[in-house]
């Protein structure tokens, strides 16, 4: 190894459920993910220490690898020696642990307020408290809001750089005699991201009673968002967080080069990552069982969502209740009993059933996945931010998916064809799948050694999955959408009418690529062009073509909506079988029936 140079690369993402930890080295004279496992998280009573866990993974991808990682104390040995001991780089990331309990103080609810909003979100906060002029509160209560919220941090926030100072003096103040009223060993940490005129003064003011961090100011000029200095600073306030809240994270930290890193920060990293090096609107989502995240990027702008109420196993029902009955019966085709919409939730979140049991089951899932989904991407782009327009989502290049249900099912068509649901779609689009939930890690390891992403993803660190061709417009039934001709790296030539209502896979191996020539039908396109010649990659997925248009919400009965389903699924999925529809489907259930035992 080089001196100063790093090779040699653990990667550890502690979850809440979950520990991943990756081992990267420089194989061949480029990285590569030589190993990775994952274990349970110890951060429960009465072994509340995150080493533990990872200790007992170590030892396992110790004997995996033959690397030794442990001195005989048990501590990470750094760098790295001779004969596979030690490793040069930890970088650590975590989403596990209590949330961050945030005040917002600020002017206005949808500018410094907005904008504040925006910036915690990939730090596993909880906003239990905004304070701003139009909040209807006298100045006692508001006073009294922020003692008895007991936060951690108090983010201030408003007023434009230049702009008027009385009324964030007069908030600074509330700011200042509120902390006052806390015991001593009790106050938050305040973060200024205000007018930057007014900063030495927050400084000075506040800078007695507790710890003061600044950031430019997150909203510089009405028109200009700009979060990300703030971002960096909530980063260093996370891993000090971390540290001083037990002793679970302290020895990580202390042997970690990045600190404790926020994990859906590294993921929302991770995805500008992506989007700079694609130049295209990139979109990332994360579908776990209790939590999930997504994030959207293109250029300077961002959005996110981070949801510990959305989920496909233990917030399996809360996503039910928050998108509602009637979202879910729309992506089923049958009539859902009485209770069985709600009775499969909770056995969900029960985590009695880990994947469904039949068909039935298997359409409620992914009921439930598209409407998980919908809900994120609403809460990422719900903003009154004039930025919010710069990322147009029907143009999206590229979608990454992790989360068992999406990254782990195994069936890439049948994916892509639930993303297109969910998603704005209207052009082509590549489908990339984080199967070993690597994201964070790597968006951990941008800033230190983008070349070291870069040489990981080439080598399919992120599985590549395949290509969405997706048609949008208006024509009838039955009238051909799209004629695709398709010239195979074999030479072979396969020709294919699309019809307007249809889906159609064509599998496309990892490893090979297609030249495909496109021609849409009247009244239809793909992006905003009719025709198109372009080279595609394959993968697990291959290319699927959507040419469904409007025939989902078009289908006049729950027959006909079960016909098209039914059919969509043998196309996505290979099955040649002719589609068969259960009886029981289409028999509309009595206002008494209800959800048989289980």
């Amino acid at each position: 190894m080089t001196e100063g140079r790093k090779d040699s690369i653990l990667a550890v993402d502690f979850g809440s459920v979950n520990t991943r930890v990756f081992l990267f080295d420089v194989v061949d004279g480029e990285y590569a993910l030589v190993a990775n496992r994952r274990g349970k998280t110890s951060i429960e009573a009465p072994a509340d220490d995150v080493g533990l866990g990872l200790t007992k993974i170590l030892r396992d991808l110790s004997s995996a690898t033959d690397r030794r990682f442990l001195d005989e104390a048990g501590e990470l040995i750094k760098p790295e020696q001779s004969e596979r001991v030690g490793i040069d780089c930890c970088i650590t990331t975590a989403s596990a642990g209590q949330p961050i309990k945030v005040v917002l103080i600020g002017l206005l609810p949808d500018k410094g307020i907005g904008s504040a909003r925006r910036a915690i979100v990939p730090f596993y906060t909880d906003a239990v408290a905004e304070i701003h002029l139009e909040d209807g509160l006298s100045d006692m209560a508001r006073l009294n809001r922020i003692v008895d919220s007991r936060p951690d941090l108090i983010f201030i926030s408003g007023g434009t750089d230049g702009g008027a100072r009385a009324a964030m003096s007069n908030m600074l103040e509330l700011a200042r005699q509120a902390i006052a009223a806390i015991q001593p060993g009790n106050r938050p940490t305040v973060l200024y991201a205000g007018n930057k005129d007014l900063a030495a003064g927050a400084r000075e003011r506040l800078g007695q009673l507790v710890e003061v961090m600044t950031a430019p100011n997150i909203r510089p000029t009405p028109h200009r968002e700009a979060i990300e200095p703030a971002q960096a600073v909530l980063s260093r306030f996370y891993n000090e967080f971390r540290r001083r809240a037990g002793s679970s994270y302290q020895n990580i930290a202390a042997v970690s080069d990045t600190g404790i890193l926020p994990s859906a920060r590294s993921f929302e990293l991770m995805t500008a990552f992506f989007a700079r090096m694609l130049d295209a609107a990139v979109l990332s989502v994360d579908i776990g069982g209790a939590k999930s995240a997504l994030s959207v990027a293109l250029g300077e702008g961002r959005r996110s969502a981070l949801r510990t109420d959305i989920g496909m196993a233990q917030s399996a029902a809360k996503t039910l209740e928050l998108a509602g009955e009637e979202a879910i019966k729309a992506w089923l085709p049958f009539h859902p009993r009485k209770g069985e919409l709600a009775g499969y939730a909770v056995k969900k979140s029960l985590r009695s059933v880990n994947k469904p049991l039949d068909m039935r089951e298997r359409y409620i899932e992914f009921a439930l996945l598209r409407a998980g989904i919908q809900l994120l991407l609403n809460d990422a782009i719900r903003s009154g931010d004039e930025n919010a327009s710069r990322i147009d989502l029907s143009r999206l290049g590229l979608i990454v998916v992790g989360g068992a249900t999406l990254a782990g099912s195994g069936q890439g068509a049948l994916d892509m064809m639930l993303l297109s649901d969910a998603l704005p779609i209207k052009a082509v689009t590549q489908v990339m799948s984080d199967r070993h939930g690597a994201l964070p890690a790597l968006g951990a390891l941008a800033p230190m050694n983008p070349s070291a992403v870069v040489q990981l993803l080439q080598r399919g660190v992120v599985e590549h999955v395949g290509s969405l061709i997706k048609a949008t417009g208006r024509a009838a039934m039955g009238k051909v959408a799209m004629r695709i001709s398709v010239e195979m790296a074999s030479g072979e030539i396969v020709g294919r009418e699309i019809l307007v209502g249809d889906i159609w896979h064509l599998p496309l191996p990892a490893g090979s690529s297609a030249d495909i020539s496109l021609q849409t039908g009247r009244g239809i396109r793909v992006g905003d062009k009719r025709r198109m010649r372009l080279r595609l990659r394959g993968g697990r997925g291959g290319i699927l073509f959507d040419a469904r248009l409007s025939a989902m919400s078009a289908a006049e009965s729950i027959t006909e909506r079960a016909v098209n389903m039914l059919r969509w699924f043998a196309a996505v999925t290979g099955e040649d079988q002719p589609v068969m529809i259960p009886e029981s489907w289409l028999v509309a259930p009595d206002a008494d029936d209800s959800l048989e035992a289980t």
